[in-house]
C-alpha cells in the first residue's frame, strides 16, 4: 500500500509539473455514494453497497467518495507518456473489512497504471491485466481457460503492432520477492472475415490473494468468423497443469432489437466431463431493456430474466428474477432509479435470496438482500 501511495503522490507531482510546459492533459472524475441498507453484514471489502453486503455506519448508514485522475503528456520524441491512479475515502471497516470505530476515515489507493506509448508499440505497468487476459476470446463457459486477469497485481505488459496483428508480452511483479513471475503471451490478428487469437500463461507458484489469478499453466487458440450479420467462434483452451481440455463454440446472431448467443462447450479430462451450454436473448428498442438467459454449467442450472423500462422525466423501473444454484427458491429484486439531474442519481431497491446462495449479488448489478436507498453524485 505504501509503494502505491508513493507511486501515485509522485504521478499528481508529474502531471502537475509536466502541464506547466502546456502539452500534458489531466483530468478528474470525482463520486459520492451516500445511502441506507437494511442488510446488516459488517466488515464487507466491497465498498460499493450495491455490489457488497455492508453496514459501514450505525443504522445501516454507508458512504464513500472516489477520485479518478487520468494524465498524458507528449514527449518531444513522439512518445506519449501516460498515469491514471484512483483513490477511494470511506469509513475504515468498508476499506480494509475490519471492525472498527464508525469514526474513524479510511483512505485506500487502486487501480494505478503508469504507460508510454507509440503508434505501434505501449508499455504498462500497474493494475493493467496479463498479456493472455487481454487477448483472449473464449467460447462460452470454458472451465480450461483460466487465464490471470492480474487486476489485483501490478503486471509489466508490452503491446506491439504489425501487419494487422496486435500482440502482447507480460509478466506480474511479485513486490515480495521482487522478482517477475508467471510469463504471459496474447496476440490477436484480422484477416478477411476471421480474427484468431492466441494465449499462453507459464505456471507459477506465486500467489497474490486475487480471486482472478491462476497459477496453472495454460494455452488456448480461438478463431471467429463474422458472416450474414452472424458471428461464429471456435476456441480450445488446455490447462496442462490440471491435465483438463475445453472445446467451445458459440454463435451470436442479431435480428432486429434481439441479439441471439448460444454455446456448447465440451470438456475432457476433469473430474465432471458434462458439456456446458447457454442460450442468451438480448432485447433493446426504445424505453425496454430485457435479457434472458439459461445455462447448465458444471452440472448446475441457471437462469435469469431482468429488464427496465424508461417511464421518463427521468425514471426507471427494473426488475429480475433469478435461480443460479439449481434449487427450488426463486431470487428477485424490484426498484428504480431516478435521474436527479446535475449528475445525481437516486435508487430505491428490494432484492430478496431466499436461501442465502447469491449473498449480496443479486441480478446483473448485484444488489444487496433487503431495501437499499442511495444516492450516487457524480462531478
Amino acid at each position: 500500500m505504501k509503494s502505491i501511495l508513493l507511486t501515485t503522490t509522485a504521478l499528481v507531482a508529474f502531471a502537475g509539473a509536466a502541464a506547466a510546459d502546456g502539452h500534458t492533459s489531466v483530468t478528474h472524475e470525482l463520486s459520492a455514494t451516500l445511502g441506507y441498507t437494511s442488510n446488516d453484514n459488517i466488515g464487507s471489502t466491497d465498498l460499493d453497497p450495491l455490489e457488497a453486503g455492508n453496514d459501514f455506519g450505525e443504522d445501516g448508514f454507508f458512504w464513500e467518495g472516489n477520485l479518478k485522475t487520468t494524465a498524458t503528456a507528449g514527449l518531444d520524441n513522439g512518445l506519449t507518456a501516460g498515469a491514471y491512479f484512483e483513490i477511494t475515502v470511506g469509513e475504515d471497516d468498508a476499506i480494509d473489512g475490519s471492525v472498527t470505530d464508525d469514526s474513524e476515515i479510511g483512505l485506500v489507493s487502486s487501480d494505478f497504471v503508469v504507460s508510454l506509448e507509440s503508434d505501434n508499440a505501449s508499455l504498462f505497468f500497474g493494475d493493467t491485466g496479463t498479456a493472455a487476459d487481454r487477448h483472449w476470446a473464449s467460447a462460452g463457459d470454458m472451465e480450461s481457460d483460466g487465464f490471470t486477469s492480474g487486476n489485483d497485481s501490478a503486471a509489466l505488459r508490452g503491446d506491439v503492432s504489425f501487419g494487422g496483428v496486435d500482440a502482447s508480452i507480460s509478466y506480474l511483479a511479485d513486490d515480495l520477492n521482487n522478482e517477475a513471475e508467471q510469463l504471459s503471451f496474447g496476440a490477436a490478428g484480422t484477416f478477411g472475415i476471421a480474427t484468431i487469437t492466441a494465449a499462453y500463461q507459464e505456471d507459477t507458484t506465486y500467489v497474490d490473494g486475487d480471486g482472478d489469478f491462476s497459477g496453472d499453466e495454460v494455452a488456448g487458440i480461438s478463431g471467429a468468423v463474422t458472416f450474414a450479420n452472424a458471428t461464429i467462434t471456435l476456441a480450445y483452451a488446455d490447462n496442462m497443469t490440471a491435465d483438463t481440455q475445453s472445446t467451445g463454440i458459440k454463435v451470436s446472431y442479431p435480428f432486429g432489437p434481439v441479439v441471439g448467443t448460444v454455446y456448447y462447450v465440451e470438456e475432457t479430462g476433469g473430474a465432471n466431463e458434462d458439456p456446458n451450454y447457454g442460450v442468451n436473448v438480448a432485447y433493446a428498442a426504445g424505453a425496454v431493456d430485457v435479457e434472458v438467459d439459461y445455462q447448465m454449467d458444471q452440472d448446475v442450472e441457471k437462469y435469469t430474466v431482468e429488464g427496465s423500462y424508461d417511464v421518463g422525466n427521468g425514471l426507471t423501473v427494473l426488475a429480475g428474477v433469478l435461480n443460479e444454484n439449481e434449487g427450488d427458491d426463486v431470487d428477485y429484486y424490484a426498484g428504480a432509479t431516478y435521474d436527479l439531474g446535475g449528475g445525481a442519481v437516486a435508487t430505491l431497491v428490494y432484492a430478496e435470496d431466499v436461501d442465502g446462495d447469491q449473498a449480496d449479488e443479486i441480478g446483473n448489478d448485484e444488489f444487496d438482500p433487503g431495501f437499499t436507498v442511495q444516492v450516487d453524485f457524480t462531478f
